[in-house]
């Protein structure tokens, strides 16, 4: 959901060639839960039967398509070198004007990473979507990357227990606990992520599934007179 005010403006560039568009609603599901999409753009052949399933996902989230003809529809690579150097174009002139909060780049395709590294050197958010197949060099390339078609245990991932032990110690309090709702709002402002982006509604759920596939990483405990206020801590080692 839109904050009623205050909303981060997000740039939205989908590399169409490298990402399934059975993806976009989520994409579109977790950005509208962290600012307003004001630019959505996407890139590719559209006389390419692959990129026919699009059509109705271009329509229903009025993303703009940008055709990109030249001159070889049968050249794979030659098509992928024209969409890429125009989404790169349009991106540093979006970052140029510097009208924009954080840019959001849809693809999977490792010959980015120096576009998200470029977007992080102007101070501003980088968020990456595509599959978790994606090389790291792009992931890292991200302020943040979300894979989107893995099915890895929260437990697991590593790069959300990064994330929340960093969230933690960022807003802890003298002893060590840091309330969850703290720690979300500090997550949505510096990653530009919701707890959605692992598949939950809220970080209280978060970390209750990361407790139950693996109880050594954090500490839950709970306040107020109904128990309902969440805190949690880094779990402190027993040596």
């Amino acid at each position: 959901m839109l904050e009623s005010s205050g909303a981060k403006k997000i740039a939205l560039f989908i590399d169409c060639e490298n990402i399934s568009y059975k993806l976009c609603d989520e994409i579109m599901k977790r950005l509208d839960e962290v600012g307003e999409v004001c630019i959505k753009k996407a890139y590719g052949d559209w006389r390419k039967d692959m990129l026919g399933p699009w059509a109705e996902v271009l329509l229903q989230y009025s993303i703009e398509p940008i055709q990109i003809l030249t001159g070889a529809r049968d050249s794979t690579h030659k098509a992928k070198n024209a969409s890429d150097i125009r989404l790169t174009i349009d991106v540093m002139h979006t970052l140029y004007q510097r009208s924009m909060d954080c840019f959001a780049l849809a693809t999977s395709d490792s010959d980015f990473a120096s576009l998200a590294q470029e977007i992080r050197r102007w101070a501003v958010p980088a968020i990456g979507f595509g599959s978790y197949k994606a090389r790291e060099e792009l992931k890292q390339a991200f302020s943040s990357y979300d894979e989107l078609d893995t099915p890895i245990t929260l437990a697991n991932n590593k790069a959300l227990i990064k994330l929340l032990r960093r969230a933690i110690e960022d807003t802890q309090d003298a002893q060590s606990f840091a309330f969850v709702s703290t720690i979300g709002n500090w997550i949505k402002q510096h990653y530009y992520k919701s707890a959605s982006s692992y598949g939950k509604e809220s970080w209280g759920d978060v970390f209750k599934q990361i407790c139950q596939e693996n109880n050594s990483e954090f500490e839950i405990h709970y306040q107020g007179e109904r128990k309902n206020i969440m805190k949690v801590r880094i779990k402190r080692s027993s040596h």
